[in-house]
């Protein structure tokens, strides 16, 4: 309620709320704050601050008690605007900031709409807090953050198409005025104009729009733009001249214009003029001054002493309760940190003891593993000297054998026996040669430069008996290649290949050898009969040396099991490789790929 109302009826009306709500301030609680509060604003108006201010505490102090946050925002903003009309605007800012995050609370859609009503001019009122204290950029952002409120709004309710532009119309007048305070005159002229042309119209705010043009014409004189000021201070005197209640023009707004006549009048040099609005000017200012004096010298005594000790304690009961929280969720989580601790320890120890397990067993296996291989030496060795040894006795049997058998007298069934012991000494003597080359490793080649195609060409030569035997025929298809490899070891790869593939081959059967580059760091060998081929359930067992997968040849030739076995050994030591492509009655190809260097 201002200096212009009624306070006689304001005061009548006031009591009548109170005296119908006594007994029943619980009951209609909301009704009894505003009661208090206007009573407050009553009191106010008769410059009685210091009784204004007691019920304003008491009012707030109801409210925090009774009524929920979004009941009480418009009260806490009161408290704001106290500190506004005391001209104590920084300290009214956090009462109006506060107020503002109430009302955010507010959820249901009739508080909705209240607060719409309401946020648009709280936010108004933080930005003049703002720029009255002289902080223009701020008061700006603040001015622009509620023309973004108000167009959201707008949008939404347009049957309150009317008020909205008002209050857009206010918020262009006061972002003017603070962009003209920053000396940017061509954007603060233009949101006057726009404060202007809105709120000076029938049914809209023809107060605002006055200080929108006291702003403007105040622009125009800082800028000697003296024509387009005084059409606008023409226009306010006669405005202040008028008679009706209703177009009179606001006190403070009627100080202004005297001073804005006085500057004018000055800078025209028109001396006379200007004294006599000089003091029309001071004579309205000191009236006010006086009706003022008490309101910016008054304190929110008592009242906001005790409000404010009775907010900071409220402060401190809720940090306490939160701190309550924090001890006991940091017990919480120290009582699990410790049983996790403890569960960690307790499984490192089980780990420590499961690991001095393993590493025993480990201890124990090695040993175990270094007994069997220096046994699995020994046995080798050993084997090797009585294979090497049956070797004489058996060479020396072929020999008589052979020289018995050109003895053209002997008898029919003596000459059987004969050929007989020569193919079982023959026989024996492949087997002692496949035992001397078992456990073929890599540390023990000597490796020397070998030419692959005429290691070969001297298989092949030496196996020609065996393949006149059986009337076969051996195509050989062979590049120059020379490998890093040794001599001995790789003859008797090529030799169990082809003397394989003769066994399983059919009389008058085809052989086909071919040697070639695969690229530049790998040669391969192919071996490629026409014989019984390999069932697939035998092809992963052919390379085994304990294998079950021995077949006797398509002559009857005695298998032992050990050739494609060494084979593969002596290949892997080379870092090669070996594999087999097989159709079962139609032959089987060998490939042996090794490294050139």
């Amino acid at each position: 309620m201002s200096v212009e109302r009624d306070t006689a009826k304001a005061n009548l009306v006031v009591d009548s709320m109170l005296l119908v709500l006594k007994g029943k301030e619980k009951q209609y609680r909301t009704e009894y704050v505003a009661a208090i509060f206007a009573r407050g604003d009553q009191l106010t108006a008769k410059k009685s601050y210091d009784q204004a201010f007691k019920y304003y505490y008491d009012a707030r102090q109801f409210a925090l008690k009774n009524l929920d946050q979004c009941n009480y925002y418009e009260y806490t903003y009161r408290f704001g605007m106290a500190r506004y009309l005391q001209e104590r605007y920084l300290e009214a800012i956090p009462y109006i900031k506060q107020a503002i995050a109430e009302s955010e609370t507010c959820k249901s859609p009739e508080d909705l709409a209240r607060v719409n009503l309401s946020r648009q001019a709280y936010l108004n009122t933080l930005a003049l807090c703002y720029e009255k204290a002289g902080k223009f950029e701020e008061a700006i952002n603040y001015y622009q953050k509620t023309v973004s409120f108000i167009d959201s709004i707008a949008l939404k309710r347009p049957q309150n198409a009317v008020f909205w532009q008002t209050a857009l119309g206010v918020i262009y007048g006061n972002m003017g005025g603070a962009y003209a305070k920053l000396n940017n005159y061509k954007v603060a002229e233009r949101y006057l104009k726009l404060s202007i042309a809105i709120n000076d119209r029938l049914g809209f705010d023809p107060t605002d729009a006055q200080t929108a043009k006291l702003k403007l014409a105040d622009l125009y004189i800082r800028i000697s733009n003296f024509k387009a000021a005084a059409v606008l201070l023409a226009q306010l005197q006669q405005i202040l001249e008028q008679k009706k209640p209703e177009m009179q023009m606001p006190t403070n707004s009627k100080l202004r214009l005297y001073e804005l006549q006085w500057q004018y009048a000055d800078k025209l040099k028109m001396k006379s003029q200007a004294y006599v609005f000089l003091q029309q000017y001071y004579k309205l200012h000191d009236s006010l001054e006086k009706i003022n004096k008490n309101l910016k010298i008054t304190d929110m005594s008592m009242a906001f002493k005790a409000h404010d000790q009775q907010y900071k304690l409220a402060l401190l009961t809720q940090e306490n309760k939160t701190k309550k929280i924090y001890i006991i969720v940091f017990i919480a989580f120290s009582a699990m940190a410790i049983c996790v601790l403890f569960l960690v320890w307790q499984n490192r120890q089980r780990l420590k003891s499961l690991n001095t397990i393993i590493l025993d067993q480990n201890a124990d296996l090695h040993e175990a593993l270094t007994a069997l291989e220096q046994s699995q030496e020994e046995n080798t060795r050993i084997m090797k000297v009585i294979v090497h040894d049956l070797r004489s006795p058996m060479a020396a049997a072929i020999s008589i054998t052979s020289i018995l058998l050109k003895n053209e007298k002997l008898e029919p069934g003596d000459s059987e026996l004969l050929k007989l012991l020569e193919t079982s000494s023959i026989n024996s003597l492949e087997m002692t040669n496949d035992l001397l080359n078992m456990n073929t490793k890599l540390e023990n080649l000597l490796k020397e430069p070998i030419e692959m195609h005429t290691l070969i060409n001297h298989c092949v030569n030496l196996l020609k008996f065996k393949v006149a035997e059986k009337q076969q025929k051996i195509n050989i298809d062979l590049e120059e290649i020379v490998l890093a490899a040794n001599r001995e070891k790789l003859w008797r790869v090529m030799s169990n290949l082809i003397v394989n593939a003769i066994k399983f081959s059919p009389a008058g059967a085809q052989i086909d050898i071919k040697l070639f580059k695969v690229n530049e760091e790998f040669a391969q060998v192919m071996v490629k009969d026409y014989g019984i081929g390999v069932p697939e359930a035998l092809r992963e067992k052919i390379f085994d040396i304990f294998t079950d997968a021995k077949r006797r040849g398509t002559s009857g030739e005695q298998p032992f099991g050990l050739g494609l076995a060494i084979t593969k050994q002596i290949v892997e030591a080379h870092g090669g490789s070996i594999w087999l492509e097989s159709e079962v009655g139609k032959g089987s190809t060998f490939f042996v790929e090794l490294p050139i260097d």
